[in-house]
């Protein structure tokens, strides 16, 4: 009896069919099992850690939820929970001074039956320096020492040291390499480098200022001796701004070099050159930079009196960076009064 009913009515059952058929497809959408995954190198192979990687929709919009992410330590990122459709990675790579990247991918792991099978998709990226950057005009300039190998061993024992977060093994090290050949040029910088995050701001100087003798076309060493000597004291700024002038010259659109100089023209008292500066590194980006907006909200607002200008340059800033609940509501109310001096002024 029950089968004649059925039988009876075949186009309302294949209604019900139909319909339970798309709700189940609405519901592997909605919980969604695939992982997409990979590394972020450089072309030189090296895994690159803290790169931001964005995930779009199909529409070239930011995934609200888990859209954005960093690599971690060994150049890995991942977004996970996905449904089916179209999604578009983006990889930034400004602190690398490497091009942006972007790969299109399909996502299809529904079976026959509606059902949500779990998926896995390997995507990665192998990032060119970027025209006029650092890594570019490190790139362009042949340079090679021939290092004896107690150096050489010397300076792998430290790298290793570090590594392990043995730092004071690692310092030793190096300084026995150094020692062993003092125009060595890999250790000077990485020296110099351990230094600088350790805010040593002047012992690092005296380490980049060796290197940059060593080698006077490397654009990094150069930059990396105006930033020590910027963040030694406002009484070497006009050193730093000669050390950044020679960066720039071999890596004109480096967004890091473009940025100090932009700090180090505040600190000298000439406004309108830092303005030009930080514009341009702003400009050398593809992807808001937090420090670039800041600077320039700090330079609007208690320097130049464009109040609103500052007050853009803020609400980029916040877009661009992962505040708590709090700085966002402080950065808010901040927003909202320069906005208002902005009218009055």
């Amino acid at each position: 009896m029950i089968f004649a009913r059925i039988s009876a009515r075949p186009a309302s059952f294949s209604r019900i069919l139909i319909c339970f058929a798309f709700f189940q497809l609405f519901i592997s959408a909605a919980f969604g099992q695939t992982t997409i995954t990979g590394t972020v190198y450089d072309k030189q192979r090296n895994a690159l850690p803290d790169i931001e990687v964005e995930l779009l929709d199909q529409y070239n919009r930011p995934m609200l939820q888990g859209g954005r992410t960093r690599t971690d330590g060994t150049g890995r990122y991942q977004f996970t929970g996905l449904g089916d459709g179209t999604y578009t990675i983006r990889v930034f790579a400004f602190r690398y001074d490497l091009e942006d990247k972007e790969q299109r991918i399909e996502v299809f792991t529904t079976n026959i039956r509606g059902g949500q099978g779990v998926g896995f998709e390997q995507r990665d990226f192998y990032l060119s320096p970027k025209k006029g950057g650092l890594r570019d005009a490190e790139l362009s300039v042949i340079f090679a020492q021939d290092v004896p190998k107690d150096a050489e061993r010397a300076f792998a024992a430290a790298e290793d040291h570090f590594k392990k977060e043995d730092a004071s093994a690692g310092f030793r090290e190096l300084q026995n390499a150094i020692g062993i050949f003092p125009s060595y040029f890999k250790a000077l910088m990485r020296f110099g480098s351990e230094l600088y995050s350790r805010k040593q701001y002047m012992e690092a100087a005296a380490a980049f200022i060796k290197a940059a003798e060593v080698n006077q076309k490397s654009a990094t060493a150069m930059f990396l001796l105006g930033s020590s000597l910027h963040y030694a004291g406002k009484e070497y700024n006009k050193a730093a701004k000669s050390a950044l002038d020679q960066a720039l010259k071999m890596a004109p659109n480096a967004v890091q070099v473009l940025l100090m100089m932009g700090k180090v023209q505040i600190t000298l008292g000439d406004y309108q050159q830092a303005e030009v500066f930080l514009v341009k590194a702003k400009k050398a980006s593809t992807v808001r930079v937090p420090e670039v907006h800041k600077e320039l909200s700090q330079l609007y607002g208690n320097h130049l009196k464009k109040y609103k200008e500052a007050a853009d340059e803020l609400e980029n800033y916040m877009k661009a960076s992962k505040l708590s609940a709090e700085d966002e509501r402080k950065t808010k109310a901040i927003i909202a009064n320069l906005r208002l001096k902005a009218q009055q002024s």
